[in-house]
């Protein structure tokens, strides 16, 4: 009985192992806002190198000289370097005639029955000239000479480490970056062209 009393005096009294049971609880939140950081700190150099990348490209192309493609494949092979695979990158252009219209419909010039929207008798600044009224009028590609080019990246890759959903985040990043750049006038910009609708299908 007194032997049993000793041993637990001992064990109650031997401080032994106790680091490595402290470890054990810390580590795991440790580790764990470690990689949150890591995965932090690389969504941030990814989205600050596409804004680079995407407006050192954007001033390029304002001369007219670039086509979309090697647009396209000038900003893939700027963000590959940083981890990215090209099929995670997509680049979109759209082109307007000037800054206030993007992104905006196409302007009604006649609203007969002042309901903004595009009736039988209405006409309507036909700015792509589809002859389709269009609530978004920018027209892919690089545009003409004067024209307001708008870019957009989006980058949609896994994230670092595979842990985002044990926090309620999803297990890929999205980046989007944009920015809009007049061209410059190498020749004359289109006019725009007024369409009138005179019947409806």
């Amino acid at each position: 009985m007194m032997k049993l009393k000793a041993l637990k005096t001992r064990l109650l009294g031997d401080s032994t192992g106790a680091t490595l049971v402290e470890f054990g609880l810390v580590a795991p939140p440790f580790f764990l806002l470690l990689l949150g950081i890591m995965d932090l700190g690389y969504r941030g150099y990814v989205d600050t190198m596409s804004k680079s990348i995407l407006h050192q490209v954007a001033r390029g192309a304002s001369t007219g000289e670039m086509t979309k493609a090697y647009i396209e494949k000038e900003i893939k092979n700027g963000l590959t370097p940083l981890g990215l695979k090209a099929d995670q990158i997509t680049v979109e252009t759209k082109s307007y005639f000037d800054f206030t219209n993007i992104g905006k419909p196409e302007k009604l010039t006649t609203d007969k029955n002042s309901n903004g929207v595009v009736d039988p008798g209405d006409c309507y600044i036909d700015n792509n000239n589809n002859d389709v009224f269009d609530t978004d009028y920018g027209i892919e590609g690089t545009g003409g000479p004067d024209d307001i080019v708008s870019y957009e990246i989006t980058i949609v890759r896994p994230r670092l480490f595979p842990l985002a959903s044990m926090i309620g985040l999803e297990n890929t990043m999205t980046i989007t970056n944009s920015t809009a750049v007049r061209n410059q006038p190498y020749g004359d910009q289109v006019d725009l062209i007024e369409t009138c609708i005179s019947d409806l299908d």
